[in-house]
């Protein structure tokens, strides 16, 4: 498989990336670690938004959420997406992400959302420096694992004689599928 995109356009997006990670690494450096906190999330809407973008088309429920060329759907559905893809044996994800790398991310994730949303309460004000500084820092070294991982994706993924495949089993699971929610499913019957 060939690359559809123009070699400006993604030597474009190599500058871009460069310069968020170096507004990263300042940020860290500076203690501005809420600001390091938001750019690392943005980051790795992009990179998961970019891999996912790739492989969505064959899903047959991305006319769901995931539907929409903007990187719209919500950071822990693309990288579940992947790992669902990853335990369903998708070669081209699971030799390139880890399965560690997903739940560290997804745990980052989680951290850094509850972080944000509570920033404005008195007791996580009091003690934000610490934890967001805990949080950028661990956010970076998983970034960077993830540019790797993205990285080998895309070589997996392109190489000459690769057919990529989206598995029926990670498509069922998908949070795209429409559900039925009848009476008795909501009762619980």
């Amino acid at each position: 498989m060939k690359s559809t995109e123009k070699i400006e356009e993604r030597m474009k997006r190599v500058d871009m990336h460069e310069f968020f990670l170096q507004r990263i690494n300042d940020a860290i450096k500076m203690e501005n670690y809420i600001e390091a906190s938001w750019l690392i999330y943005s980051c790795f809407e992009n990179r998961y938004f970019r891999t996912v973008e790739k492989i969505k088309g064959q899903c047959k429920y991305s006319g769901g959420k995931c539907k929409k060329t903007t990187n719209e759907l919500a950071l822990r559905t693309k990288v579940r997406c992947l790992q669902r893809l990853s335990d369903a044996g998708c070669s081209c994800i699971k030799d390139a992400f880890s399965n560690e790398l997903f739940a560290k991310t997804l745990l980052w994730i989680k951290k850094r959302n509850t972080m944000m949303h509570n920033l404005l309460q008195l007791e996580i004000y009091e003690n934000m420096d610490k934890q967001f500084e805990e949080n950028a820092k661990e956010g970076l070294v998983l970034l960077n694992r993830t540019y790797a991982s993205c990285t080998l994706f895309r070589k997996l993924f392109y190489t000459d004689g690769y057919k990529f495949i989206f598995p029926e089993e990670a498509m069922d699971k998908c949070s795209c599928k429409p559900r039925n929610n009848t009476d008795n499913e909501l009762k619980g019957v």
